[in-house]
C-alpha cells in the first residue's frame, strides 16, 4: 500500500523548521547549561582540592 503525497501541502517549508528548532535551542539551552553547571562544578572543585592536598602530603 503506497501513500500519495502529491496533494501535500503545508503552510511551512523546511527554512521555517530549521528557524523555529534553533529558537527553541536557544531557548532551553542556556537552561540546560546552568543545570549542567550545577551538576559538574562541584565535582570539579573536589577534584581540584583532593589534587593540592595530596601534593601537600596529607
Amino acid at each position: 500500500m503506497s501513500i500519495d503525497w502529491s496533494g501535500l501541502s503545508l503552510p511551512f517549508d523546511v527554512g521555517d523548521l530549521i528557524a523555529s528548532g534553533n529558537g527553541l535551542l536557544g531557548m532551553i539551552g542556556g537552561f540546560v547549561l546552568v543545570a549542567l553547571a550545577f551538576i559538574f562544578v562541584p565535582k570539579v572543585i573536589t577534584l581540584i582540592r583532593q589534587s593540592f592536598s595530596a601534593a601537600r602530603g596529607k
